[in-house]
């Protein structure tokens, strides 16, 4: 080639659907089909590094997105470049590619298949459509199960959720949970909120994961109302990442804003995040230092390529660094003294039982999968099966349901309880914590019962699947809220020999 060339490919799908598939080289394996492998290698700002390995070699390339006119610019140092930008088109998108005279492999072998992305994008939006159909923020959890389970190796392959499940999730309203009533939260009874992350997490580890991950945007609730507002998108979405572990320092910069730096791990979702939150400590009057919360929009965050693990392997929990980063006195809140500023049920709660809230469907869901996939080889085997294996199956079934119906029963008396008070009693506070440890135990206990009679079934799929649910189910559990300190911080509260959590 010695001039660019272009080329023009409709797809039947909304542009901001085509538009969230084609911003991310996260998707480009099941995209195009080139046989290439895509890593991510880092995020400054707006730029992200991805490693590129195709027989054997290996590349680096630079995306950068800009959102406001649908455009990606990839750029592979001296091999050219590669830019698409989606148009709608009524209902429908047309992407348009050009790519460099000089573009050498690998961004020549996308460019010459280009054209096959359409038939993907389409599909996965037919899913998306099916899941929109139902009004009922279970349901629409339910329709997402095929979509999230097609995608789970994606995920788990590019430590990060497929950017398919996350348009889902955005367009089906489930990263609204979190969100006040007033900025068009879903304010969902406590039940309904455990099963969607249920469901979810049964569909898939890390959607379950990121799903109950990207609601704790309830804690921006702590942030002065029309400051909050601000950082709702016009979708109505409002995905949150980051840590609250105070590893980090805001000093004042003089005009009323603070001047930000740390290290924080584990910030699961941080590369579909639209907000950034970090726990950081401030400088008060007498000359101590408290701590504080601040929220920065992703673009201000350096994301490093740290989260190479086997359990939770697709929630893209990377390191996320603050340098320098200034952040507006309004954007910073109390690190979760007092109440929140939002009167719904949720945000009346304490920030830990927020998180217990969103987060005790994960481990039920999980042990739920692992109880679907014994069922299945159950029902499957030539032979009648034993008693003794017919027992063991019916005792995992009871525990878990036993599990379930108390997770269920404590969110419930929590919204009967606030209704007739401001805030919870300290003993009732300090019991979801407990249950939340129930839970994650039970599901470890089912998923290991499970795992060890598929070993020796025979069913590789079915070993395969309950291998990576162990990985899992143990991630999950390595939560600080399932720590041994935070169980007996809360047991003792719940023993009545403590005060307020």
């Amino acid at each position: 080639m010695n001039e660019w060339a272009e080329k023009t490919v409709p797809v039947a799908a909304p542009a901001g659907r085509v538009w969230s598939l084609l911003a991310t080289s996260q998707c480009w394996p099941w995209l195009f089909g080139t046989g290439i492998s895509v890593d991510f290698a880092g995020r400054e700002g707006g730029r992200t590094r991805y490693r590129l390995r195709k027989d054997e070699t290996e590349s680096e390339i630079e995306v950068v997105p800009a959102p406001n006119d649908r455009t990606v610019e990839v750029r592979h140092a001296d091999r050219g470049v590669l830019t698409c930008r989606v148009d709608a088109v009524g209902h429908e998108a047309v992407s348009k590619w050009t790519v460099s005279p000089e573009a050498g492999e690998p961004l020549a072998a996308v460019w010459r298949t280009v054209e096959s992305c359409a038939p993907a994008i389409e599909k996965t939006s037919r899913a998306i459509d099916t899941a929109l159909a139902p009004d009922d923020p279970l349901d629409r959890a339910k329709a997402l199960v095929p979509l999230a389970r097609d995608r789970a190796d994606d995920s788990r392959t590019a430590r990060t959720l497929d950017p398919a499940v996350v348009t889902a999730l955005r367009e089906c309203g489930i990263f609204r949970i979190g969100l006040p009533r007033s900025l068009g939260g879903a304010d969902l009874p406590a039940r309904t909120v455990v099963a969607v992350v249920e469901e979810l997490s049964r569909a898939d580890s890390a959607t379950g994961w990121c799903g109950f991950i990207g609601n704790q945007n309830a804690y921006a609730a702590w942030l002065p109302p029309d400051t909050l507002a601000r950082m709702v998108g016009p979708d109505g979405s409002f995905v949150l990442a980051g840590s609250t572990a105070v590893l980090g320092t805001a000093e004042p910069t003089g005009d009323g804003g603070y001047r930000v730096n740390g290290r924080w791990r584990f910030n699961s979702g941080c590369l579909h995040a639209d907000w950034i939150m970090a726990g950081v400590t401030v400088p008060a009057e007498d000359g101590t230092r408290v701590p504080r919360l601040v929220f920065v929009p992703w673009r201000r965050a350096t994301v490093l390529d740290t989260w190479h693990v086997a359990g939770l392997a697709g929630t893209g929990s990377h390191d996320v660094v603050l340098a320098d980063v200034e952040v507006p006195e309004d954007f910073v809140a109390p690190l979760f003294s007092g109440p929140s500023r939002a009167p719904d049920p949720l945000h009346r709660l304490s920030p830990y039982n927020i998180q217990g809230v969103l987060m005790v469907g994960l481990p039920l869901g999980l042990a739920r999968r692992a109880l679907d996939e014994l069922d299945a080889l159950l029902s499957s085997a030539a032979e009648a099966c034993p008693d003794d294996l017919v027992v063991e199956a019916a005792r995992l079934e009871t525990r878990l349901e036993a599990a379930r119906a108390l997770a269920l029963s404590t969110v419930d008396a929590y919204w009967d309880e606030l209704r007739t008070r401001p805030q919870l009693t300290p003993r009732s506070a300090a019991r979801l914590a407990l249950v939340l440890r129930h839970a994650v135990d039970t599901a470890k206990h089912v998923v290991e019962s499970v795992s060890a009679i598929a070993e020796h079934g025979g069913d590789a799929g079915a070993a395969r699947t309950l291998r990576v649910l162990l990985r899992d189910v143990y991630g999950a559990g390595a939560h600080f809220a399932c720590s041994d300190d935070v169980y007996l911080r809360n047991a003792t509260r719940f023993a009545g020999r403590a005060g307020d959590p």
